[in-house]
């Protein structure tokens, strides 16, 4: 077993080295060289080498990839070989493979070079470790610091959502004013001017995605509960059908008597109490991302998320009945990886993120983007949570309202953040198409050629000048360092490609003297995730933190078999441990399996049958109505004796 954290990422990291050994074998001198230096610098600046400072430079990678152009650069582990030279010292063999002495882009690179050096700089970037509370602090500041540069809420957030004057909601153009740092002039702003005439075109793209909807009747839309925390309760700790609050926004286009309770019978029921009716506040929580910061998000209150989940089911399905699922498909990725990848072999289009999205999407923004569909804008204000109560740091805010729509954890800033880029987006197509009205049939013909998903978008590279021009004057910014139009290099929903290659990193994710099934599933999907891309001494290395005692319930499975164990391409190699269950009478294997865990708590009341009503039974419920028992489910990797023959899904599939 490996003694510390910093001797497995040293393992890992001489491994890789190992299998960039086997295909370039004339580098391997130089490999061990490298790690050499990386046992210094382990040693000079700790674990943040392998979490923070190797992935800072493989944005220097992918930028010089898009450029073909390695820059100079001060960033730590960037020392280069010598003063005539931009090629860092360390790597420099990988390095060599992909630029020459002079920094270009070498003609024809090899794609495996590019692979196996972003292998090397990156597969830390994800580990699971806390962050150190002087980076949560700065993360929390920075939240308070976006909020500051965004329009003040306009009023129509403060109401119910009813009584909306659609020519009171305004016109994007009026919110050009207020963003900082756009790259549209004061100048064109002004009526008649190119970035006026930008955003006409961007209401106009909003206008007509807006009205793909139909009016959006709640009593229509499908109710639920998520599986994360509210504000009210913890994850699992509560029965959040016991609405502890239901505000009075709500009550206007949700009200509590029809959508907080199975039916009306409660009312007769002499023991039922009401919700109480306050204004309730999100909590701001921080969740692991990487050791450089947390991602912030935000726990909704309970009654508030319920319906919220209505809105977001209402949005989901006319998209997928509608035209905008030729950009928008919600359900998988693979679409937006499709286009990365014919991205990067043509050129000819882009792919962009944005930095701190979900922060930077105003209310004043949204009220004009979804100003086409009144019923839709009013139930988004009514479902939407004013204020955010911060906990984590005492020098920022306790409480604040909030300016931005929504932050990450409600179950709208998803769906409504890629229905507003994808505005932008179309409204760039007509911009640079030279129009001046938009013909009708225009966003029809074009939607084909965008793909949004959340942050991640992709337009034909023409689009990309309007598109940043609109998207700074709208408050949102994009993130440079990982949205390439240039070259051969793209990046979206977590598939790095080069000239269509995939260069995308495996990760290493978890180390812990501590073992449990749990994370026995964990060590076997990332040695999978290694093995699968052609790392077999990285597999065989992370397979090995595995204690003996345990590996007996990992045996060596096909790829495409569908039983738990590790992968191989030649097939079930090792048997699993087999018995004969006499009490069955059938022959059983070993191995882990994951089910539902089942979170017993006892609840009485209608709240059982609301949920009854809601759920899944054969999924998310169990339970005993006679002794009012109520089972939430959650994830549990245990040990199990199946039947020979059966298949089910590897737990690394549920841990994904």
């Amino acid at each position: 077993m490996t003694k510390c954290r910093n001797d497995a990422f040293l393992g890992v990291a001489r491994c890789i080295l190992l299998d960039a050994a086997a295909y370039y074998p004339d580098l391997r001198q130089g490999f061990d060289r490298d790690l050499s230096r990386l046992m210094s610098l382990l040693g000079e600046r700790g674990d943040r080498i392998f979490t923070i400072d190797l992935p800072d430079l493989a944005k220097v990678l992918d930028r010089a990839l898009a450029d073909h152009c390695l820059p100079r650069t001060g960033k730590p582990l960037s020392r280069p070989i010598n003063a005539r030279t931009m090629i860092p010292r360390l790597f420099q063999g990988l390095w060599l493979q992909i630029f020459t002495i002079d920094g270009c882009l070498i003609e024809d690179v090899d794609p495996n070079a590019i692979f196996f050096l972003r292998q090397i700089l990156l597969f830390g970037k994800k580990f699971r470790m806390k962050c150190s509370p002087s980076a949560v602090f700065a993360t929390v500041e920075e939240y308070y610091e976006i909020e500051s540069k965004l329009p003040p809420s306009p009023r129509v957030w403060d109401g119910d959502g009813l009584g909306i004057a659609r020519e009171l909601l305004g016109n994007v153009n009026d919110v050009a004013g207020f963003a900082r740092d756009s790259l549209l002039s004061p100048i064109s702003t002004g009526h008649g001017g190119e970035g006026y005439q930008l955003l006409s075109h961007i209401q106009s793209a909003m206008d007509w995605i807006a009205s793909q909807f139909g009016e959006f009747r709640p009593s229509e839309a499908r109710f639920r509960h998520g599986p994360g925390a509210t504000s009210e309760f913890q994850r699992g700790k509560q029965f959040k059908y016991n609405f502890p609050n239901w505000p009075p926004r709500l009550q206007s286009i949700f009200p509590e008597d029809e959508f907080a309770h199975a039916n009306l019978a409660f009312r007769e029921n002499p023991f039922a109490e009401p919700p109480v009716s306050f204004e309730a506040d999100s909590r701001l929580i921080d969740v692991p991302k990487t050791q450089k910061a947390p991602r912030l998000i935000a726990a909704e209150p309970t009654a508030n998320q319920w319906c919220q989940q209505s809105v977001k089911d209402f949005l989901d399905s006319g998209i997928r009945g509608s035209v905008l699922s030729r950009a928008i498909d919600f359900s998988s990725q693979s679409l937006s990886q499709d286009a990365a990848r014919r991205a990067a072999i043509s050129g000819t289009s882009a792919t962009i993120d944005l930095s701190s999205a979900s922060d930077r999407l105003s209310c004043y923004v949204v009220q004009r983007a979804f100003r086409g569909n009144l019923s839709l804008l009013g139930a988004m204000i009514a479902s939407r949570t004013a204020y955010i109560r911060n906990d984590i740091d005492k020098k920022s805010p306790k409480l604040h309202k909030l300016r931005k729509f929504a932050s990450m954890g409600s179950a709208l800033t998803f769906p409504v953040q890629s229905l507003v880029f994808l505005g932008i987006a179309l409204g760039s197509a007509a911009s640079a198409a030279g129009l001046g009205m938009v013909p009708s049939g225009f966003f029809e013909k074009k939607i084909g050629r965008a793909r949004i998903y959340g942050d991640d978008i992709i337009v034909p590279v023409s689009w990309v000048p309007f598109l940043r021009q609109g998207l700074s004057a709208l408050g949102l910014k994009i993130n440079e360092s990982k949205s390439f139009w240039n070259g051969k290099f793209r990046e979206a929903c977590g598939l790095d490609t080069f000239e269509g290659h995939d260069v995308t990193p495996a990760y290493f994710l978890e180390w812990s003297s501590d073992v449990d099934p749990l994370r026995i599933a964990t060590y076997t999907a990332v040695s999978n995730n290694f093995f699968t891309k052609g790392l077999w001494h990285t597999a065989k290395y992370v397979e090995s933190l595995v204690p003996r005692g345990w590996r007996k319930l990992s045996p060596v499975v096909g790829i495409h078999n569908g039983s738990f164990g590790l992968s191989s391409f030649c097939g079930d190699v090792t048997p699993a441990i087999t018995r004969w269950s006499d009490y069955l009478h059938r022959e059983e294997y070993l191995t882990l399996l994951v089910t539902r865990k089942q979170q017993r708590s006892r609840h009485e009341g209608f709240s059982n049958l609301l949920q009854y009503f809601t759920e899944d039974p054969s999924v998310s419920i169990i339970s005993d109505w006679a002794s009012g028992l109520v089972g939430k489910v959650d994830l549990r990797v245990r040990k199990a004796w199946l039947p020979v023959g059966y298949r089910h899904g590897s737990p690394h599939h549920a841990l994904a």
